[in-house]
């Protein structure tokens, strides 16, 4: 696991010159001059050999009347409508030679470059950093633009040929040294989607093998697949469970190909009916049925090695875990699971070397091998997924947990979990009021010691659901919705995005 520390003046001044770098690559992809001749398709542009390469290519714009402030009568700026593209043919001192390519193009025209797709070769947190500069980068591969990230700085190729270097100059001013729990830690939240039913969980899947992003989303009864294309969802299809009550999806490369399948945990009467699941077209096909274990998966990284089976009951709660193998459509047990006291399956997840989960009293705890290193107090966890216990008197319910994700930011490398606050009990239409849900960072303070702290900004109205981090870095997070009736009978996907203050 990366350390914790770090040099302060490497943190506060790679940010302050990062921006430069930023502005340069802006300046770079914003490039803009003039059509200033056209004869038939061959036009010329007043940007030279410094400005553009053959091969490039241009929108072209027409500026149309001026855009008035009503009340200051400050002109603002002017209209503007895209005509048409040219292709940079050859390039010469001070201007250059272009081709028409689609539309129209008189003298005068602005033109602007067309740039599309930018491809990103690096880290993770170099393509978190740079997406404040650049929307349409990602971890792509076939664009006609790539930024790679170097040593001291940012180099960009136009078809594999390098063609700009942004250096990142760091410049030493003090040597105190600081830790993340020192730091905070902001978090600010754009709605994605509002989805009409309540979710129960979800997780983002790469359905088809292909490196496809899907959100995949768990209600009672149903899975929803969603394709996640940048910030966007567009609904692919939707599969109906078999009877039964639905507590936890979660995803993995867990069977013999490259595409993951996906495990519904169930429950029928008093025992597990889980389910495991695989794309094929636009629906599902069952590959096993009735597995009588509450399943889950540690590390997607490492997902036919961390698949994970636990017993369960309604009268016994969580108990023995098992390692399981799927091998075609033959599910078996490989070996007991050593697992920790307080073990639940539905939260557990690896973080380093370090197994996390939040057990039935509430509390987050954290293990290395047979040893607990970290605890909270109760209250971590919970959720609006629950199954109904019948007692002699009546009737309670038991909640399942949603799982925390591992993420980083900078150069640190910190868990995220959940706290949901239930507000007063209330059952209408089987559901389980509560008042909020926040986020909280877990790391390691140094070997063997960890911490929690709020991440400030974390809280949203109703509970989280899912935590899930896609593949580029974002962070999704899941709620529920207060709908009709003052009941939360519907959900809200958010992306989340963290930063230090």
């Amino acid at each position: 696991m990366a350390r914790v520390g770090l040099i302060v003046f490497l943190l506060l001044v790679t940010l302050v010159k990062a921006q430069e770098v930023f502005e340069g690559l802006r300046q770079f992809f914003g490039r803009e001059g003039y059509a200033v001749r056209v004869d038939g398709n061959r036009v010329i542009v007043d940007l030279g050999r410094d400005k553009v390469r053959v091969g490039e290519e241009f929108d072209v714009y027409r500026e149309g009347r001026e855009v008035v402030h009503p009340v200051t009568k400050q002109v603002l700026g002017r209209e503007r409508e895209k005509t048409g593209r040219i292709r940079i043919e050859q390039v010469q001192e001070g201007f250059s030679y272009a081709t028409l390519l689609e539309g129209s193009v008189r003298e005068g025209d602005r033109i602007r470059l067309s740039v599309g797709r930018v491809c990103f070769e690096g880290s993770e947190d170099g393509l978190y950093r740079l997406r404040s500069a650049l929307e349409e980068v990602s971890k792509d591969k076939g664009c006609a633009y790539t930024i790679r990230e170097l040593r001291d700085g940012l180099g960009v190729e136009f078809r594999g040929a390098p063609v700009a270097f942004f250096q990142q100059r760091q410049v030493a001013t003090r040597s105190e040294r600081v830790n993340l729990e020192e730091l905070n830690v902001l978090s600010r939240a754009k709605l994605i989607r509002s989805l009409n039913s309540l979710p129960l969980s979800a997780d983002l899947c790469d359905l088809t093998g292909t490196g496809k992003e899907f959100l995949v989303l768990l209600f009672q009864g149903r899975v929803e697949v969603h394709e996640l294309i940048k910030a966007e969802l567009i609904r692919r299809f939707e599969y109906t469970l078999p009877a039964g009550v639905s507590v936890g999806l979660q995803c993995g490369k867990i069977g013999e190909g490259n595409q993951d399948l996906v495990i519904v945990n169930m429950v029928t009467g008093d025992n597990p009916s889980s389910i495991i699941l695989k794309a094929v077209g636009d629906g599902f096909i069952p590959v096993v049925r009735n597995v009588p274990y509450i399943m889950g998966i540690l590390n997607k990284e490492r997902a036919r090695e961390t698949f994970i089976g636990q017993r369960f009951s309604l009268r016994d709660k969580f108990g023995q875990a098992v390692k399981l193998s799927l091998q075609g459509e033959r599910l078996r047990e490989v070996s007991p699971f050593p697992s920790p006291r307080g073990f639940r399956i539905d939260s557990a997840f690896s973080f380093g070397e370090y197994l996390l989960f939040t057990d039935t009293s509430g509390r987050l705890r954290a293990f290395k091998g047979d040893g607990e290193i970290f605890s909270t107090e109760e209250g971590f966890g919970g959720s609006y997924t629950l199954v109904e216990i019948p007692l002699e008197q009546g009737k309670i319910n038991f909640l399942f947990n949603p799982k925390g994700v591992q993420g980083k930011l900078l150069d640190y490398s910190l868990a995220i979990v959940v706290k949901n606050h239930m507000g007063v009990a209330q059952r209408f239409f089987d559901i389980v009021k509560y008042s909020r849900g926040e986020l909280f960072l877990v790391a390691e303070k140094r070997k063997d010691v960890m911490f929690i702290k709020q991440i400030r900004g974390g809280n949203f109205e109703e509970a989280v659901q899912s935590l899930l981090m896609t593949k580029d870095g974002r962070l999704l997070v899941i709620t529920g919705k207060t709908g009709t009736m003052g009941i939360q009978n519907r959900g809200e996907v958010y992306e989340v995005e963290l930063s230090l203050l």
